[in-house]
């Protein structure tokens, strides 16, 4: 968890003379660095989750401060302090400034000229790398977690002196194409919530501590999938961390079926049949089960040039209507006539049989399943 803006203020706000003018309901915004600028054109270098510091040096070339704040803002910071005394005084703090700042949660902070700047900046930038150098042994922490199997009790005792406790109900949610983590770690904040969010394999990793009720699984889909290009996979619920390997793996593998199905979001505990397959020991059981049932009409269709599978696919999948296969393949019914006429000669089955067409749709979900590893 990122150092939130309220740290930052409750440890200088006596030393530094800070004075919290607006945006009060963003002190949980989390802060990545500080940084220091009197240049609106500079604004393209940041990363977001920046607290920005300025002594409004840019009003001498007629920069208007209301749009200086407002670019801050929208460049996704997380807070603005005002060196005011010397280029910024208090009655250029206008009530449009700090309305902006309230509707935004964009936390505004005044200083006194005295302040010298180096000063500020030198016990920020401490407590930052303290808290970055904590955040990055609990990343560790949690990558080594997730690939033991189980847990082992050195790596449980660490997380639990970073206030993760053993017994607990958690969630994993593995997450790909997230580019500012701020966009959730701020709200994800707001709720007191005991999560860490982390990098491993290209993703980003969210283990959560889901015993907090106000916060539900819908609202944090929500905060995640803020763009159609993140894809979400998700674990169904552990009861300890002993087990939270076993969550990253569920959750990777949802993240394949979002992939697969070409959904921005998939949950573990709604993948129905493949939640079995994923849990075996032996997948070569299933593969065996695939080829005892379909293998002939998959080696067919590879030596004709033909699309036979897909025809019986979709036809299980409209509950055998003829009708319907037609409609959703664009094909004149009697073609499905024929083309099912040839399948069962293939297979050397009928097709009126429950026990046989529930193997044949239990044999297409070890194909997706497949797909997806």
């Amino acid at each position: 968890m990122r150092t939130q803006v309220k740290t930052l203020y409750e440890s200088a706000r006596t030393k530094y003379m800070l004075t919290i003018l607006g945006g009060q309901n963003g002190l949980n915004n989390a802060t990545s660095w500080v940084y220091v600028t009197e240049d609106i054109q500079t604004v393209s270098f940041l990363k977001g989750g920046e607290l920005v510091i300025t002594t409004g040096l840019f009003t001498q070339n007629n920069i208007n401060l209301y749009r200086f704040i407002r670019t801050i803002a929208l460049h996704n910071c997380s807070g603005i302090v005002l060196n005011v005394g010397k280029y910024i005084h208090k009655e250029d703090i206008t009530p449009e400034i700090i309305e902006f700042c309230n509707i935004n949660g964009f936390p505004l902070f005044t200083m006194p000229w005295e302040i010298h700047l180096v000063d500020i900046l030198q016990d920020f930038c401490k407590l930052l790398l303290y808290d970055n150098n904590w955040e990055n042994q609990l990343s560790a922490t949690f990558q080594n977690a997730i690939n033991q199997m189980p847990v082992q009790d050195n790596t449980l005792r660490a997380l639990n002196q970073f206030g993760f406790e053993t017994t607990g109900d958690y969630r994993v949610l593995v997450i790909r194409n997230l580019a500012d983590t701020t966009i959730i770690t701020s709200p994800l904040n707001s709720y007191s919530l005991k999560y860490h969010l982390f990098q491993y394999d290209n993703m980003h990793i969210l283990v959560y501590n889901t015993t907090q009720k106000q916060l539900s699984l819908e609202r944090v889909i929500t905060l995640i999938c803020y763009c159609d290009s993140i894809i979400l996979g998700i674990s169904d619920t552990t009861h300890s961390l002993a087990q939270i390997s076993l969550s990253y793996k569920r959750a990777r593998f949802s993240l394949s079926a979002a992939e697969f199905y070409k959904r921005q979001c998939v949950r573990f505990d709604e993948l129905g049949l493949l939640q079995i397959f994923f849990g075996l020991s032996d997948p070569s059981l299933l593969e065996t089960l695939f080829l005892q049932h379909l293998g002939k009409l998959e080696e067919y269709d590879r030596d004709h040039d033909s699309d036979y599978m897909h025809t019986l696919h979709i036809y299980l999948l409209s509950d055998c209507s003829l009708l319907d296969t037609a409609s959703r393949l664009h094909t004149h019914r009697n073609t499905i006539v024929y083309r099912l006429r040839k399948i069962k000669e293939i297979l050397n089955i009928e097709l009126d049989n429950s026990s046989i067409k529930f193997n044949l749709m239990t044999s297409f979900c070890i194909k997706e399943y497949f797909s997806m590893l």
